[in-house]
């Protein structure tokens, strides 16, 4: 009797050295995973977990499998104890934000650091003590025959990972990292923040480094305050100024006697990106090479010895900002506005006009991106007779021409100019869930027909201005020669005169780049 009774508490000491650490393990990824990523997410990154938690419970030589276990389950409890400090000290995701600041921080910083946070320290520390009593504990459980196998499934799920992260980039875009979509799809997720906050500086270093060492000329044009404005996902088909039956764009309408209005402007690629590096820099859709990104419109301005400046509502960081970052961190001053909408920029606008000398001053507000609903406070809510889709674009157009009239007003008693292009425009396709949304591969002509114009204010000399329609299809990947020639700089090799006559002559093939990197012939496009 004492015999069968030792027996069985040797079976549940078994169990228990065998199972329940692992499913204690596994029900921590689980649970931390759950709080901010989609089920899916903790699906994939469970799997992983489990299989590289076997397949170390397979390796027979202890120093080789704590070794390695150290090290995985280092990261992994690293990950996870970032992603609850994220979440109990700021109630948010482990954002790229914090991963700079981690990277930042000095030794002594993180030493002094440790005595604020010890409670996340201690959580890292039992997690990393189960991982490792899990992997040590129950090692006979799976037997010989069958050791091989969670290491060969744990390598067919990555390279499923792997093959899926590389689809996705020749089918719909490149602008994501393939590394980082795997990445995220293992108990390690929180490396993509750090793998982009690492990209993002070596971009804006890489800028800073290819700056081009050219000689310039610079001409009268009897403006002294240049503000570009970069809109963002603005179609022509909206606006009434382009002939759409509601009243969009009255401001810009008032205007149109002192405004050179581009007919047919087109984006050379359909997301933000994409498009602003190549409107804003050298880089073209030929020649789309970020070494090119160096040689940008912020560098001609400081070289003429204009006061840049770059106020946005856009974000600042990742791989859908970073190479327009590094441009606008070559300017003077430069502020990201996080809080409010559009018209939040023009307290730094005001600001910077009150400075002498001649300026330029881009500011990159967010128009009409995605959900356009959110791009306008309520009291803007012009329209309400259409589809809820319809009208919260519809308004958010009409929001973005109340700036520009409220622009207009401001710069009217100065010799100042206003160039404005969107960066690019968006789908209309009411069988969508997202009625309005961005192009991908293969993008349709809708997608990038875009607003430009020209805006001169009544105190610049008439003799100074060009005014009226531009009915020449022209395309913002040229952005940055006509941002010279309106800035009055001129390049000591270029041809090139002036605005007017280099937009008479203007006779170039316009090539598109959707996100998997295909080019496309404007005129061959649907």
């Amino acid at each position: 009797m004492s015999l069968t009774i030792e027996k069985n508490r040797s079976k549940k000491s078994a169990l228990f050295f065998t199972w329940i650490p692992l499913i204690l393990s596994v029900l921590a990824v689980v649970l931390i995973n759950f709080i901010n990523a989609r089920y899916n997410a903790v699906i994939n990154r469970t799997l992983v977990f489990i299989l590289l938690m076997l397949a170390l419970r397979c390796i027979g030589n202890n120093f080789l499998r704590n070794l390695a276990g150290a090290f995985f389950f280092g990261l992994i409890a690293t990950d996870l104890a970032l992603q609850l400090y994220a979440w109990t000290n700021f109630n948010s995701v482990f954002t790229y934000g914090f991963a700079l600041s981690v990277m930042n921080t000095t030794g002594s910083e993180a030493y002094s650091m440790l005595g604020l946070y010890w409670r996340d320290c201690s959580i890292f520390l039992a997690l990393f003590a189960l991982f490792m009593f899990t992997i040590n504990s129950g090692l006979d459980a799976i037997p010989n025959r069958f050791r091989k196998y969670p290491l060969i499934l744990l390598v067919l799920l990555l390279t499923g990972y792997t093959v899926q992260a590389a689809l996705h980039q020749m089918r719909k875009s490149k602008v994501d990292s393939m590394a980082q979509r795997v990445v995220n799809s293992t108990p390690l997720s929180t490396s993509k923040v750090f793998m982009q906050a690492f990209a993002d500086i070596n971009v804006v270093a890489t800028i800073n480094k290819n700056a081009p060492d050219y000689k310039i000329t610079t001409t009268d044009t009897g403006i002294d305050n240049y503000i570009l404005i970069v809109g963002e996902s603005e179609r022509t088909s909206n606006m009434s100024i382009y002939g759409y039956e509601r009243e969009t764009t009255p401001q810009l309408e008032s205007q149109q006697k002192n405004i050179l209005l581009f007919r047919h402007a087109v984006s050379p690629a359909p997301v933000t990106i994409m498009a602003v590096p190549l409107a804003l820099t050298a880089a073209s859709v030929q020649k789309p090479e970020p070494v090119l990104y160096g040689d940008n419109i912020i560098g001609v301005a400081n070289k003429a010895g204009y006061e840049t400046h770059w106020y946005s509502r856009q974000g600042k960081g990742g791989a859908y900002n970073n190479v327009i970052t590094g441009i606008a961190m070559n300017t003077k001053q430069h502020q990201w506005v996080e809080g409010g909408f559009d018209d939040a920029l023009l307290p730094l606008l005001s600001q910077a006009l009150a400075k002498p000398g001649k300026k330029l001053i881009v500011l990159h507000i967010y128009g009409s991106h995605e959900p356009a609903c959110k791009r306008f406070p309520e009291t803007a809510s012009f329209f309400k007779d259409g589809s809820k889709a319809d009208d919260c674009y519809d308004n958010s157009v009409r929001f973005t021409d109340e700036l520009m009239g409220k622009i207009f007003s401001q710069l009217s008693h100065s010799r100042s100019s206003v160039f404005y292009f969107s960066d690019h425009a968006l789908i209309r396709d009411p069988s969508r869930a997202v009625v309005y949304s961005h192009a991908g591969a293969n993008p349709p002509k809708e997608a990038l027909s875009v607003p430009a114009f020209i805006w001169y204010s009544p105190e610049v000399a008439e003799n100074k201005k060009w005014t009226g329609d531009y009915n020449t299809p022209w395309s913002t990947d040229d952005t940055n020669t006509l941002a010279e020639l309106w800035l009055g700089v001129h390049r000591v090799e270029s041809k090139d005169k002036n605005l007017k006559s280099w937009l008479q002559t203007y006779q170039k093939p316009i090539m598109i780049m959707d996100t998997t990197g295909k080019i496309y012939s404007w005129n061959s496009m649907h």
